[in-house]
C-alpha cells in the first residue's frame, strides 16, 4: 500500500497518473477509483471489475472485493483510490484483502498517512530548484537560461511559496499571454487574488482548477469552528503559532492580562467575544475541543502541526494563510483582528518562557497595527519583545504607551 498525502494542489493525483502511465505494462490492470465518498468508491470498483469481461457483469460490490482479494496469476493489479479526503470514511471495508492488488491512495488527510507511516509519502512544496525548473520549462525557451531569467523565476517561486499548483498556474499564464516573468511579477503584485483565482486550463492530465479553488474545496469541508480558528490564525504569522497560547489564554478566561494600565477599550471586548465563540463550548473550556479543531485542519492539509518546546506549533502555507484572511467577510474582519490582538497580548506572562519565545514573530507581524493599539495591548506587546531581547522595537511601543497615557 502507498498513501500519498498533501495540500490541495501539490500534485498528488498527477504524480500517481504519471506513475500509472509509465508503468502500465507492469500491471495486469489499473483501476482509477474516485475516493470522495463510499458510494463513488463502490460504483467505480463495480464499473472497473465488470469491464474486465462479461463473466463479471453480474457481480455485486461484495463479489468484486472477494474477486480482487483472490490470488491472481500473472501481474498484480493496481488500484488507485483518488481524493480520499473524508476523515469519517471507513476505507478498510472498501479495500481488497491480501496481496493480490497493489493499492495506492491519494488524500489531503495527512492523518491517514500517519496511521500507516511505513507506507506514507507526504508531498510538500517544491524545492527552489524544482520550482525554477518548472517555471523555465518551455518548448520555445533556449536550452540554457540567463542569470536574469533564473533570478526572475526565483522571485516568482518565492512569491508563490513554491506551491506546485500556483507555479503551474504562473507558467501557464505566462505561456498563454506571452508576458515576461518580470511582467507576471508586476501583475501578481498588483492583483494577486485575481491571478490565483484563474483556473489552469488545457491540461491533459488534470481538471482545470485554480490555486484558490483548491483551497476553497478543503476549507468548505471543515467544521464551522475550525473555519473560525483558521480565520483567527490568519491574523498571526503563518509560521510557528504555539497552540499552548490558547490554553494559557483560556486559563485566564480570555481576559486577564498580566499588566493592565487602564480600562479596556471596545476592541478588547469585541476580541474577547470572538475568542469565547471559537474556543468555548456551552461556555466551558476543554482543550480536547481545540485538539478536534486542529485535527480537522490536518485532515485537509490546511495546516501542519510540529513539536516545539513544551508546545505544539501550527503553521500554514503562506498562500493559504493569505487566501483565508482575504476571504473573511467584511463585517467580521475587525472582530477577528481584535481577537488575534487580545489572544497575543494574553501570552505576555513572565512565568511562561516556553510559549513566550514563539511570540515575537507574531508581534512583529502585527506591526502595521501598532499605532492603533490600545494602551493595555501595547504594554503586553512591548513586554513580549523585551523578554526576547528586542529592545529597540520594545522602545517604540513604550513611547506610544507614554504618549497615550499623557494625552488622557
Amino acid at each position: 500500500m502507498l498513501i500519498v498525502t498533501g495540500i490541495g494542489g501539490c500534485g498528488k493525483t498527477q504524480l500517481m497518473l504519471k506513475f500509472m502511465k509509465s508503468y502500465q505494462s507492469e500491471f495486469a490492470s489499473q483501476f482509477f477509483i474516485d475516493g470522495s465518498s463510499k458510494d463513488r468508491i463502490r460504483a467505480d470498483i463495480l464499473r472497473n471489475v465488470r469491464a474486465l469481461g462479461t463473466e463479471h457483469s453480474q457481480k455485486t460490490f461484495e463479489d468484486c472485493i472477494i474477486y480482487l482479494s483472490q490470488p491472481f496469476t500473472g501481474h498484480t493489479r493496481l488500484l488507485l483510490y483518488d481524493n480520499v479526503d473524508d476523515p469519517d470514511l471507513d476505507l478498510s471495508s472498501l479495500l481488497p484483502q491480501g496481496k493480490s492488488c497493489a493499492v495506492a491512495i491519494t488524500s489531503r488527510n495527512s492523518l491517514l498517512g500517519d496511521m500507516y507511516p511505513e507506507a506514507h509519502l507526504r508531498l510538500d512544496i517544491m524545492s527552489m530548484d524544482e520550482a525554477i525548473d518548472l517555471l523555465l520549462r518551455s518548448p520555445d525557451r533556449p536550452t540554457t537560461t540567463t542569470e536574469r531569467a533564473r533570478a526572475e523565476a526565483t522571485a516568482i517561486a518565492e512569491a508563490l511559496g513554491c506551491l506546485p499548483i500556483a507555479l503551474q498556474q504562473a507558467r501557464s499564464y505566462m505561456q498563454q499571454t506571452k508576458c515576461s516573468p518580470s511582467a507576471y511579477l508586476q501583475r501578481l503584485s498588483a492583483n494577486r487574488h485575481k491571478l490565483l483565482g484563474r483556473a489552469v486550463r488545457h491540461q491533459l492530465d488534470a481538471q482545470a482548477v485554480s490555486t484558490h479553488a483548491a483551497f476553497e474545496t478543503s476549507f468548505e469541508k471543515l467544521p464551522s469552528q475550525s473555519q473560525k480558528l483558521l480565520r483567527l490564525l490568519s491574523h498571526f504569522h503563518w509560521r510557528a503559532f504555539p497552540l499552548e497560547l490558547v490554553n494559557l489564554a483560556a486559563k485566564h478566561t480570555f481576559s486577564d492580562y498580566e499588566e493592565q494600565r487602564t480600562e479596556h477599550g471596545d476592541d478588547f471586548y469585541a476580541g474577547k467575544q470572538v475568542l469565547e465563540d471559537i474556543f468555548l463550548q456551552d461556555g466551558e473550556w476543554d482543550i480536547i475541543n481545540l485538539d478536534d479543531m486542529t485535527l480537522a485542519l490536518q485532515s485537509y492539509s490546511l495546516s501542519v502541526i510540529s513539536p516545539g518546546v513544551e508546545t505544539s506549533l501550527l503553521q500554514m502555507h503562506p498562500l493559504i494563510h493569505e487566501w483565508i484572511r482575504s476571504c473573511i467577510p467584511e463585517s467580521e474582519r475587525h472582530g477577528y483582528q481584535s481577537a488575534a490582538v487580545v489572544l497575543l497580548a494574553l501570552g505576555a506572562r513572565k512565568g511562561h518562557p516556553a510559549t513566550m519565545q514563539y511570540l515575537p514573530s507574531h508581534v512583529i507581524h502585527m506591526s502595521p497595527l501598532w499605532d492603533r493599539l490600545y494602551v493595555n495591548e501595547a504594554v503586553a506587546f512591548a513586554s513580549i519583545l523585551a523578554e526576547n531581547g528586542l529592545y529597540e522595537r520594545e522602545a517604540l511601543l513604550r513611547e506610544k504607551v507614554v504618549k497615550d497615557l499623557r494625552e488622557r
